[in-house]
């Protein structure tokens, strides 16, 4: 039987984010863990394993727009795209307090929203609590005028509108494209091997991490799968579904160009169980959760790595409940998290998605200072 485009789009979601899951649970990638080896030890292998998979996606979806084989225009809007990345309206202050929210939830809760997925095919059942807390903060945002009244309705104002200057997005080629007069084709390409090289540069120029072939296998395939979730969402099927869906009497929430991105999809779990299960709130989302937790499950159940785990002190758990719900809200603030902003919308070039991955950094190696600094306190 024939698959529709969209149910297709739907176990694209699900295959892609199940290799995320096995790839992140075997070499451990983790982001908060990331930051917390750079910022504790000095250890920059698994934030170089970030990093090439950002230079990747770079490279890769900008060979691929440059070519034709995927439109990224669609992300501009919020009809063809979730989230729109290069949306000309830069509301920078949601990235930068979402990312700050984030950032400082995920290293709470001792993972950002991948890292909790991981660990609940794991077994880890504080993981359970932190993805139901953090998926009712996520749907708070996206489903209610929380995220309106207490947020956006003062950080629209000092926004910065691109298109009042006949400029067509936030992306670092629409802005210098508009400043300079030059053709977007050409420029895009050209920025996007710039930056991807030079982040490949400083990636690969540790030996350690060369010879580390786990984590750079990691970096690369998840990077890679970033790409394919692009194409197949803003490429030709993509773009079909698109039109198709002009067509359906109920369009399906959060359709469009996207790729793998973790925070919001918890929201839009909590809906379609809310909804009982209806049809149309099955998002791409969605299946990409699902996906993480099946892949990760299946990894842990090969090599028999299944680990029950469960809050020591009731400290433990408020420290992780809090960061849910920071997580959560921030998440859906800032627009993705420390894959969904942090690799699929900084490989759109959007400087929001940039300044997200910014403040997620500095939000997250900020906590661990001054956690180090409580238990120095305490130790005195």
């Amino acid at each position: 039987m024939q698959l529709d485009l969209y149910s297709q789009s739907l176990l694209w979601a699900f295959g892609l984010s199940a290799i995320f899951g096995v790839i992140a649970n075997k070499a451990n990638f983790c982001t908060m863990g990331a930051v917390s080896d750079w910022v504790n030890i000095g250890d920059l292998s698994r934030l170089r394993a970030w990093f090439l998979a950002i230079a990747t996606a770079i490279i890769g979806v900008g060979v691929l727009e440059y070519s034709g084989s995927i439109d990224m225009s669609l992300t501009t809007s919020n009809e063809t795209s979730n989230p729109p990345y290069r949306s000309a309206n830069f509301i920078w202050l949601r990235h930068l307090v979402g990312g700050l929210m984030f950032g400082v939830g995920m290293t709470l809760a001792s993972g950002c929203g991948n890292k909790t997925l991981v660990r609940l095919g794991e077994g880890n059942m504080k993981s359970v609590v932190v993805l139901a807390i953090m998926g009712i903060a996520a749907w708070w945002m996206l489903f209610s005028n929380f995220g309106y009244t207490v947020f956006l309705q003062w950080m629209l104002p000092l926004s910065v509108d691109f298109s009042q200057h006949d400029i067509a997005g936030q992306d670092i080629t629409a802005v210098l494209a508009g400043v300079s007069g030059m053709a977007t084709p050409v420029l895009g390409l050209s920025i996007a091997l710039l930056l991807g090289l030079a982040l490949l540069f400083w990636v690969l120029r540790a030996r350690d991490f060369r010879d580390n072939r786990e984590l750079l296998g990691a970096g690369l395939i998840i990077g890679l799968l970033i790409v394919i979730g692009w194409y197949v969402t803003a490429g030709a099927s993509g773009q079909a579904l698109l039109d198709e869906l002009d067509f359906m009497d109920q369009r399906p929430f959060f359709t469009g160009a996207q790729s793998l991105t973790f925070i919001g999809p918890s929201g839009h779990v909590a809906q379609y169980l809310k909804e009982g299960f209806a049809a149309i709130y099955l998002t791409f989302g969605v299946a990409t959760l699902a996906g993480v937790i099946v892949g990760s499950f299946l990894y842990t159940l090969l090599f028999r790595k299944l680990r029950i785990e469960w809050f020591v002190t009731w400290k433990d758990f408020m420290m992780h409940a809090i960061g849910a719900v920071l997580m959560g809200i921030g998440g859906v603030l800032a627009m993705g998290c420390t894959i969904g902003q942090g690799i699929s919308g900084v490989s759109t070039l959007a400087l929001g998605s940039i300044l997200t991955l910014a403040a997620i950094i500095a939000g997250s190696a900020a906590t661990m200072k001054y956690q180090y600094y409580l238990m120095m306190r305490e130790d005195d």
